[in-house]
C-alpha cells in the first residue's frame, strides 16, 4: 500500500493531545494541538533527565515515572493545560517485526465486501506469541491468486485473495513496568509507539519512506534500525549500545566523571577527528581528586575513542540487516537520527564506513518547535506527533475488523472505512 501518498490525502485527527518520547537518556514530553486542517502545532515542550531505564528495559518504576512527571509537568507548564492521557513512544522492549499473510477463497468468483471482511477478520485475531503484545498492524497489499501489490480488490476476478500485514510487537512485561510509571503521575496510556517507526514518519521524505530507505535512530541507551519500503515500514531490530556507551568509553578512558565525558563529547567530540590531526586540547577534570586535579586531553584521541564506539555500533547493526530478508533492498540510503548523529563527522564517516549516500534526518511536519528541539534527536518525538494525527488510520485493528462499516468507491474513504481502524486500538 502506498501510504506515504494516501496520509497526505486525509485530514489530520483534530484536537489537544500529549505524546511522551521514553528514552534511556532523556524523557520529552510535548503537547499538541491539530485543527485537523494544518500541520499540528506544538503548545508546550517538556524535558528531564531519564531515570529508572537502562539500555530501553525498565529498572526503577517509582523513578521512571517521577522523570515521566518532571517532563510532562514542563510541558503542561508551558503550554498552560493539563493532560489525561499520553502516545508513549518505547524504543526497547525487544521490539520485532513480523510478516504475516492470511487468505481466502473466493467462492462467487468476484471479490466482495464480505470477502473483504472475512480476510480483516483472520488477519487481526492473530494470536500474538505468549509475553508479548502488538503495537502495530500495518497492512501491506493484497494479492489476489498470482497477481500482488493490489490495493483496492473488490470486484476484481479470482478464486483465492491474501492479505500481508507487517506487525510491529513488544515484550508485555517491559510495556507493564512503562505503563505503572506513567499512571504514577495519574496519566493514562492511549497508545504504544515503536520510536524507530516514528521517526521514519518524522525524518523520511515522502518518496523516501517509498522507494526504499534505512533509518538509524542511536539514542542513549539502544540503537535500532528500521527499513521502509512502499511507504510503510517492514523490518526493525537493536542493540543495546547507543550515546550512553560512547560517553562511558570516554570516562574509562581518560578518568573523568561521566557527566564531564557527556559534556566533552557533545561540545567537542568527533568522529572525524584522529590522534595528531591537530595539536588543540582540552583540560578536564580526575575521577578521585581534588576540584584543582586536572588533565589535557587531546581532541584527536577523543575523536579515536568515539570513533571505536560508532563504528562497533553501526557494523553490528548492518550485520543485523545483511542477514534479514531486506539486505539487498536496503543498500540505497541511510537516514541517520538521534543525539548522535548530530556529532560532528557523522554523516561523511557514516557514509564512508558503509559505501551509502547518508543524511543526518531532522524531524519535519509539525509547528512550533524551538532551536533545541530542532535537531536529529527529536526526530521520534515529533513521530509520535505525526502518528497521533493521522498515520494510526492506515493500521488494522481487531475492533474495527469486526465492525460493520459502509462502503465508498473512493478510495481513501474506503480504506478508511474497509480496511484500516478509525481511532486507537
Amino acid at each position: 500500500m502506498n501510504t506515504a501518498s494516501l496520509s497526505n490525502l486525509l485530514k489530520h485527527r483534530s484536537g489537544t493531545f500529549a505524546v511522551v518520547d521514553i528514552g534511556t537518556s532523556k524523557i520529552a514530553a510535548m503537547i499538541v494541538h491539530s485543527d485537523g486542517e494544518n500541520p499540528p502545532a506544538i503548545l508546550g515542550i517538556g524535558q528531564h533527565a531519564a531515570s529508572g531505564m537502562h539500555r530501553g528495559e525498565v529498572t526503577d518504576i517509582k523513578t521512571l515515572g517521577l522523570a515521566i512527571g518532571k517532563a510532562v509537568e514542563g510541558a503542561e507548564h508551558m503550554a498552560g493545560i493539563s493532560i489525561k492521557q499520553v502516545v508513549v513512544g518505547i524504543s526497547g522492549a525487544n521490539q520485532r517485526t513480523d510478516i504475516i499473510q492470511r487468505d481466502i477463497e473466493i467462492t462467487s468468483g468476484q471479490v466482495t465486501k464480505r470477502d473483504i471482511q472475512r480476510l480483516k477478520r483472520l488477519v487481526a485475531d492473530h494470536q500474538e506469541d505468549e509475553g508479548r503484545i502488538t503495537l502495530h498492524r500495518l497492512p501491506i497489499a493484497f494479492t489476489l491468486d498470482q497477481v500482488s501489490g493490489i490495493s483496492d480488490p473488490i470486484n476484481l476476478a479470482g478464486k483465492r485473495l491474501s492479505l500481508a500485514i507487517c506487525t510491529i510487537t513488544a515484550a508485555a512485561a517491559t510495556l507493564h513496568s512503562i505503563q505503572m510509571a506513567v499512571e504514577y503521575n495519574h496519566l493514562r496510556v492511549e497508545k504504544y509507539v515503536s520510536n524507530i517507526y516514528a521517526s521514519g514518519l518524522s525524518a523520511l521524505a515522502e518518496n523516501e519512506r517509498e522507494l526504499g530507505t534505512t533509518i538509524i535512530e542511536i539514542g542513549g541507551g539502544m540503537t535500532s534500525i528500521g527499513y521502509f519500503v512502499q511507504g510503510q515500514i517492514r523490518y526493525i531490530d537493536s542493540i543495546p549500545h547507543g550515546g550512553g556507551s560512547i560517553t562511558q568509553d570516554i570516562a574509562k578512558m581518560f578518568s573523568i566523571p561521566m557527566n564531564e565525558a557527556e559534556r566533552i563529547k557533545t561540545l567537542k567530540g568527533s568522529v572525524l577527528a584522529a590522534a595528531g590531526d591537530s595539536h588543540e586540547k582540552i583540560t578536564m577534570p580526575m575521577v578521585g581528586h581534588d576540584a584543582d586535579a586536572s588533565q589535557p586531553i587531546e581532541i584527536g584521541m577523543l575523536g579515536d575513542v568515539i570513533r571505536a564506539r560508532v563504528e562497533e555500533i553501526l557494523e553490528q547493526l548492518i550485520k543485523r540487516l545483511d542477514t534479514s530478508q531486506y539486505a539487498s533492498a536496503a543498500n540505497q540510503r541511510i537516514v541517520i537520527v538521534g543525539g548522535v548523529a548530530e556529532l560532528q563527522g557523522m554523516e561523511k564517516y557514516t557514509s564512508t564506513m558503509i559505501g551509502r549516500f547518508v543524511r543526518v534526518g531532522q524531524p519535519q511536519g509539525v509547528r512550533g518547535l524551538t532551536e533545541a528541539t530542532k535537531g536529529a534527536a527529536y526526530a521520534a518525538t515529533v513521530g509520535l506527533i505525526l502518528y497521533r494525527c493521522y498515520d494510526h488510520l492506515l493500521e488494522l485493528t481487531r475492533d474495527h475488523a469486526n465492525s460493520n462499516t459502509r462502503w465508498s468507491s473512493n478510495i481513501k474513504d474506503w480504506i478508511i472505512n474497509n480496511i484500516w481502524e478509525t481511532g486507537s486500538r
